[in-house]
């Protein structure tokens, strides 16, 4: 998922720089896709954390305040698609048509 995103920019800046943007990376992973215990270890370190991130994002070559304030803005977003209600299910079923009627048309039989 952000490995098309860190490729781009994967050959620019020093080993030390590409370490830490995977460390974000991961982290990043964990977040979205990793188990519970992960992901919220993960949030609290992408969303609370004071002296760490600043460090990691830094050591990354990166702004910390730019990249959480884009982070918040997808939290965000995750949580106005939880808030729509799901739609009700109907019990209407599909008609499909008579096999019989399968060649006619489709094949020019």
């Amino acid at each position: 998922m952000f490995k098309s995103s860190t490729l781009q920019i994967a050959d620019k800046g020093t080993a030390e720089e590409r370490l830490w943007r995977a460390v974000i990376t991961k982290t990043l992973e964990e977040w979205m896709c990793g188990p519970l215990s992960f992901s919220r270890k993960a949030e609290q370190f992408l969303f609370e954390d004071k002296k760490d991130f600043k460090a990691v994002c830094s050591s990354a070559g990166m702004d910390p305040e730019r990249l959480r304030k884009r982070l918040n803005t997808i939290r965000a977003r995750g949580i106005q698609k939880e808030s729509i209600p799901f739609r009700v299910r109907t019990n209407k079923r599909m008609t499909l048509p008579q096999a019989a009627n399968w060649n006619h048309g489709v094949l020019g039989a």
